[in-house]
């Protein structure tokens, strides 16, 4: 029997439809972003969006290709990152990815459309990529859509069912929550801390180094791209200020966690600066007459703002070793291990 079900994130009379399966919003959502919208829709949580993507350890992720281009900011293994963040919220998760040209995507999609539609059933919105993270709240077999929706507003776009996995890129992904079970604060905060450091420190294994850069490479890898001018500066100047947002939610996020550590002082303190100098360095990006003809003396500036910045981030990790010294030095060269 054909069906209609629109979970009520989306009922509203503001609500508006997009027959444009590829239009959804002109600003990137994270994985972390989505994820919120429908952890508080289940009344699964109480926490602002700075502190799921804190507790996630997701916030702490910084990649970026040498190029700069938008492609920076999703630049990371999916199923493995997505599901861990779900589980360090005690959030259980299922999923599945791939890639649209293998022969055996149609099946793939077929399964996709029934885990996606038996969750909406549920009451719980699904997170697919759609040229970003967004969610599938509701679906119309008579007109055989799925409709979709970001982090926030009440937009919608009514994919096609054929359409689902179909994008500008080969990859598709879809992740469905299951359940959520109560997780005990302090670990979870501390552990989130541990895993900035090893973001900081190690290279994402599945991303080529000769194209990207992670943690504190990813600082030389931009001081490169726009000492060499080899980036395009609308999607440099997205990269930077999808950037300047996670280290204005880590700052806030960082902000609460004192009771952690006495070391805790300084984490805060470093993260606080961090924030203040992406946002400096934001103030000279916004300056489209200049940012967008690459003028020197903006470029330098925005230059200058991200060695301090380096150094201002490489400070707070080292203050979150000394917060943790036990549990970082019994890891040893495996610090994301948990």
């Amino acid at each position: 029997m054909a069906k209609q079900v629109h979970l009520d994130l989306i009922q509203a009379k503001q609500t508006q439809y997009s027959k444009d399966p590829n239009i959804i919003s002109s600003s990137m959502g994270s994985y972390t972003d989505v994820m919120h919208r429908i952890l508080i829709h289940k009344k699964w949580t109480e926490f602002p969006r700075h502190m799921i993507a804190g507790m996630t350890a997701t916030v702490f992720r910084l990649v970026v290709d040498r190029r700069l281009t938008e492609e920076s900011i999703s630049a990371y293994n999916w199923m493995a990152e997505n599901f861990v963040a779900a589980d360090f919220i005690g959030v259980t998760a299922s999923q599945s990815a791939g890639f649209s040209f293998a022969p055996t995507f149609p099946l793939y999609q077929k399964q996709a459309l029934v885990d996606i539609k038996t969750s909406i059933d549920r009451g719980v919105g699904a997170i697919v990529w759609h040229d970003q993270f967004v969610i599938a709240a509701g679906y119309d077999d008579v007109e055989q859509v799925l409709l979709i929706c970001n982090c926030e507003g009440h937009d919608v776009t009514r994919l096609p069912y054929d359409s689902l996995g179909r994008n500008s890129t080969p990859y598709w992904y879809y992740q469905v929550l299951e359940s959520c079970r109560t997780v005990d604060l302090w670990e979870v905060c501390k552990e989130s801390l541990i895993q900035a450091v090893y973001k900081w420190e190690i290279h994402d294994y599945m991303l080529p180094p000769q194209d990207y850069a992670c943690g504190s490479a990813a600082y030389f890898a931009i001081a490169s791209a726009l000492e060499t001018s080899v980036y395009d500066p609308r999607q440099a100047a997205a990269v930077l200020r999808y950037y300047c947002k996670s280290r204005e939610n880590i700052a806030s996020y960082v902000a609460g966690l004192g009771y952690l550590s006495d070391q805790m002082v300084q984490v805060i303190q470093e993260y606080t600066s961090l924030s203040d100098l992406y946002l400096e360095m934001i103030r000279w990006v916004d300056q489209s007459n200049l940012w967008d003809v690459k003028e020197p003396e903006c470029v330098q500036s925005v230059i200058a703002l991200l060695h301090q910045a380096r150094e201002t981030e490489q400070r707070a990790i080292d203050a979150i070793k000394q917060a943790f010294p036990e549990t970082i030095g019994n890891r040893f060269k495996d610090v994301g291990l948990r």
